[in-house]
């Protein structure tokens, strides 16, 4: 099957929508659904008019995680390392270190590393039929793509734990209570209200959203006073910019401003 089947992408003004199409397989993670996403978010990064990236799953399921029966026996052998190291990090990576905001529409099950995945965009909307589990200790296995340190941020480490250690499927509701997700839709609306939602994020200045998602990034790791100095370090580029300066202006003509990126 080629990545075109494999992943639906379209760009509507702003935003792009990165959708995977294994539906009948749960949108499980095979190499090539995981190459197809990657030259997904190779298009989105290169094209400037883009600025936001809603990412979905079709059918029942965002995504089950990886694709074991591709795998066999192989998953208990170095290629389980392999394949987290030379597949998912990029795919990750193409979140969590991309200057667009990500937005995950979690539309069914997310699961395994699909959970990793969706954690890792910026922003979350939840169907209200959807479920979140780490299913590794059902396979003895350990949570990958980084999803301990993922689930320890949104839930605590003893909340975290018991996710991974009990592998029980978290419904959307609770998702939402936890911190997990932003927002929930119904099923049937869940894309087209993570759409809207992404474009009207699109509206806003995109230096401010992209210097704002690497403040948060680094949040996690640094001092209250190391955050302090590069959110002051951030704001002379953003006063400095054009956008902001056609902003101020706006504001005191009551206009709306148009923000071009720089």
């Amino acid at each position: 099957m080629s990545d075109e089947n494999l992943v639906s992408y379209l760009v509507d003004g702003h935003v792009a929508t990165i959708q995977l199409n294994r539906p009948r397989a749960m949108n499980a993670l095979n190499h090539d659904l995981r190459m197809a996403i990657r030259a997904a978010q190779a298009d989105a990064e290169a094209n400037d008019v883009v600025r936001v990236i809603v990412l979905t799953g079709s059918g029942t399921s965002f995504t089950s995680g990886t694709d074991l029966k591709e795998l066999g026996d192989f998953v208990t052998k170095k290629g389980m390392f392999d394949i987290s190291v030379r597949d998912y990090k990029p795919i990750l990576d193409g979140i969590t270190k991309s200057d667009k905001i990500y937005i995950a529409a979690i539309n069914g099950v997310a699961g395994g590393v699909g959970l990793s995945i969706a954690l890792a965009c910026d922003l979350a909307i939840m169907a209200k039929s959807a479920t979140c589990f780490a299913p590794f200790t059902n396979i003895g296995l350990v949570p990958d793509g980084g999803l301990s340190w993922l689930l320890l941020q949104h839930m605590g480490s003893k909340r975290a734990f018991a996710a991974i250690a009990e592998a029980e499927h978290i419904d959307a509701a609770t998702c939402l209570d936890l911190g997990i997700v932003n927002k929930v839709a119904s099923d049937e609306a869940i894309l087209d209200e993570a759409q809207t939602w992404a474009a009207s994020l699109a509206d806003r200045a995109p230096l401010s959203l992209a210097f704002s998602k690497r403040i948060m990034r680094e949040a996690h790791m640094q001092s209250h006073d190391q955050i302090a100095l590069l959110e002051s370090e951030y704001q002379m580029k953003c006063a400095n910019s054009e956008d902001s300066g056609n902003a101020i202006s706006a504001f005191f003509t009551k206009q709306k401003p148009v923000f071009k990126g720089r």
